[in-house]
């Protein structure tokens, strides 16, 4: 089963006078989790306390409660100094000062999907790809080389999971050129795995 990521975006409710963010959706989003933690199956929840400046644009930030691996924690500053945007905290007299704001990110791989869109997108592509790849799998050609000619044949399928994944990302955030290559290896994986469960299907029925 595909995993996809789930996040969640928490923050401490400032007074009125405090800084507020003006984001309405995430600034982080699927494409943006370090390749390293996919690889290892890294989760954890990163605390950040952000440093804003008058202008209502963040001027620093500071871990304070780690996930326990470091590409996350980094990948939550950098993101959110890059993108997050504050409405600045005002004084007494109505003037915009400096304020800090206390963020919280939850880093999360498994887990049911929370974007319909996407799930159907990935699932027609799966379903194109497992068929391409069921119709071709008899024969002596490398599995690879299989799985190939079925990512040939279904790219529009990729394109709509493009599509899917790119309609996630938050505005103002780096557009997505590409689907995130360990989700395409994933998905990847389960056409071998289909490939070598029809010939090994074939060979046992074969007297």
């Amino acid at each position: 089963m595909l995993g996809f990521l789930a996040l969640l975006l928490t923050g401490a409710a400032p007074p009125a006078a405090r800084a507020a963010p003006t984001y309405d959706r995430p600034p982080i989003s699927y494409a943006d989790y370090p390749e390293d933690a996919l690889r290892a199956n890294r989760q954890g929840l990163v605390q950040v306390r952000l440093a804003i400046d008058a202008a209502g644009k963040v001027a620093g930030c500071t871990v304070v409660q780690s996930s326990g691996t470091p590409s996350l924690d980094a990948a939550t500053c950098d993101i959110l100094q890059s993108r997050a945007a504050f409405t600045p905290a005002r004084d007494a007299a109505g003037r915009p000062v400096p304020d800090v704001y206390l963020q919280k990110i939850a880093w999360r791989i498994a887990g049911p999907v929370r974007e319909p869109a996407l799930d159907a997108a990935a699932q027609a592509w799966v379903n194109c790809l497992l068929t391409e790849a069921g119709s071709q799998a008899r024969g002596h050609d490398p599995a690879e080389s299989v799985a190939d000619r079925a990512f040939a044949a279904c790219t529009q399928g990729e394109r709509g999971m493009l599509t899917a994944i790119a309609a996630t990302v938050p505005k103002g955030a780096t557009p997505v050129s590409e689907v995130p290559r360990e989700l395409r290896q994933g998905i990847r994986e389960t056409v071998l795995k289909r490939i070598a469960q029809l010939r090994a299907a074939e060979a046992g029925s074969s007297p």
